[in-house]
């Protein structure tokens, strides 16, 4: 099976573990919604990354791309994108045969999205807002 075949099934998994339907029909089925292109990181409060880009795919498969300030490594994660009820989710690693998926969601708003998830060092929540480029 393909590493990219894999990716998806393991997010697949993840997002119907953290998102499922409560409507008593299942889970929804995932959505891209037309959005996939490239996302730049327009602002960002708490201590999130000082710039960065998201590619999203339209098969559902993502590149988030973020640099943090005094730093010039590129921090890199990919994995699954989809967009449900107004809420956009992830599920991304820094290696493919790495067993931690970072899952992360957030509020889409037609022309970008924001993605909000508690900072490391127990300070205010970390949200990011992307707009398509």
């Amino acid at each position: 099976m393909p590493l990219r075949s894999i990716r998806h099934l393991l997010f697949a998994a993840a997002v119907l573990a953290v998102g499922a339907g409560c409507d008593g029909n299942g889970p929804a089925q995932p959505s891209t919604d037309g959005a996939a292109g490239t996302y730049v990181l327009e602002s960002v409060s708490g201590r999130g990354p000082a710039e960065g880009t998201f590619i999203l795919n339209a098969d559902g498969w993502a590149q988030r791309q973020v640099r943090y300030a005094g730093t010039s490594t590129l921090s890199v994660m990919s994995g699954m994108w989809r967009i449900e009820a107004g809420e956009i989710s992830f599920g991304l690693q820094t290696n493919p045969t790495n067993a931690f998926m970072w899952p992360v969601r957030g509020e889409w708003r037609g022309t970008g999205f924001t993605i909000r998830y508690p900072d490391p060092a127990d300070g205010p929540d970390i949200i990011e807002t992307y707009r398509r480029n």
